[in-house]
C-alpha cells in the first residue's frame, strides 16, 4: 500500500505523490500496524460437504447423544464415494500485520508482561505457540455461556487482531459498496497478521483495489474514528465489553470465529469481557 502497483498511485505529480504516500505511511505508523499490503490473487478454494446448518461437523452433541447432521444432498458416484463440490477462485485481499514492538507493550499494559517473557532471541509469535491452549473450533470456549477463564496472551492477540479485521471489514464495506458478507477473514496469531479478502464466487469486480485508489488514506483515517469505536446501540458493548451486530460483529458465515473473541475494547479501551476472570478494564491498542 505505501509502494502501489502503477494503476493505484494517487494523482498529481511525483511531489504530490511521494506526499500522499508519506501521509498512508504515517497513518500506517500510528495504527501500530508495521505492514500493510494489497493482495491481487489471493487463491480461493469453497468446498461443500453437505451438512446440515446444525453443525459444521459430521456429528452433533443433543441431550447427551451424538447425533448426526449430514444431509443427503449430494448422490455418490463411483463405488459409493460420497463427492465434495470445489469451487476456486482468484480474489483480492488486504494483508494487515501488526508492529511486535506496540503489541508487547499492550499486553504489558494488560497485566500480561510475564506471560510473554521470551526467551533470548525469542519472537512473540514464538512465545505464543508455547502459551496457545486451544479455543475451539469456533471459539466457543470464549463465547458469553462457556463460564468464566483466565485472560492470557494467546487470546488476547487473538482478540486483538480478530476485532482489528472486523474494525476493517466494516470500514471497506464502507468505501467499497460490498456487503459484509461479501467478506471473509484469516487470522494469523503467531504472525501477528490477519488477511480480510473477497469471499464472493461472483467474478472478482476489482472493488477493493478501487477502494484503496479512490479512498485509501480515509480507509485508514476511519479505523480510529471516535465515532468508529463506539457501538451503534447504546451502552451494551461499550460498557459491557464485548460486541453486537450494531457495531463489528459480521455475518457468521463470514466470520472465522463465530463472532467469540471481539470487542472494541481492545481497540480502543473498555470494560473486559463476561469470560475474564481479571475483570479490570482493558487498556485500547490505539490508545
Amino acid at each position: 500500500m505505501t509502494a502501489p502497483d502503477t494503476d493505484l498511485q494517487p494523482p498529481g505529480d511525483s511531489n504530490a505523490r511521494r506526499a500522499y504516500l508519506d501521509s498512508v505511511v504515517e497513518r500506517k505508523v500510528a495504527l501500530g500496524i508495521s505492514d500493510l499490503k494489497l493482495i491481487r490473487n489471493l487463491k480461493m478454494l469453497q468446498y461443500s460437504f453437505g451438512f446440515s446448518r446444525v453443525s459444521a461437523s459430521p456429528t452433533t452433541q443433543q441431550k447427551g447423544l451424538s447425533m448426526p447432521v449430514r444431509l443427503c444432498g449430494f448422490p455418490r458416484i463411483d463405488d459409493r464415494k460420497r463427492p465434495i463440490y470445489v469451487l476456486r477462485q482468484n480474489n483480492e485481499a488486504i494483508y494487515v500485520k501488526l508492529d511486535e514492538n506496540r503489541v508487547v507493550s499492550w499486553l504489558e499494559e494488560n497485566g500480561l508482561k510475564e506471560a510473554i517473557d521470551a526467551k533470548q532471541g525469542q519472537s512473540l509469535g514464538g512465545r505464543l505457540i508455547e502459551l496457545y491452549n486451544d479455543f475451539g473450533r469456533f471459539a466457543e470456549a470464549y463465547s458469553e455461556t462457556s463460564g468464566r477463564r483466565e485472560r492470557d496472551a494467546p487470546v488476547f492477540v487473538f482478540g486483538l487482531l480478530h476485532t482489528l479485521s472486523h474494525q476493517l471489514i466494516h470500514a471497506c464495506s464502507k468505501f467499497s459498496g460490498l456487503d459484509l458478507g461479501s467478506f471473509g477473514e484469516r487470522i494469523f496469531p503467531a504472525d501477528l497478521a490477519f488477511v480480510i479478502y473477497r469471499k464472493g464466487m461472483t467474478p472478482d469486480l476489482g472493488n477493493i483495489a478501487a477502494m484503496w485508489r479512490n479512498h485509501g488514506y480515509d480507509l485508514l483515517m476511519s479505523l480510529d474514528d471516535p465515532r468508529a469505536l463506539r457501538c451503534g446501540s447504546g451502552t451494551l458493548c461499550d460498557h459491557r465489553g464485548g460486541a453486537c451486530p450494531a457495531c463489528i460483529m459480521i455475518p457468521e458465515v463470514s466470520c472465522v470465529a463465530g463472532n467469540n473473541i471481539i470487542s472494541r475494547a481492545f481497540l480502543a479501551g473498555g470494560e473486559a469481557m463476561s469470560w475474564d476472570m481479571n475483570e479490570s478494564p482493558i487498556a485500547g491498542y490505539f490508545n
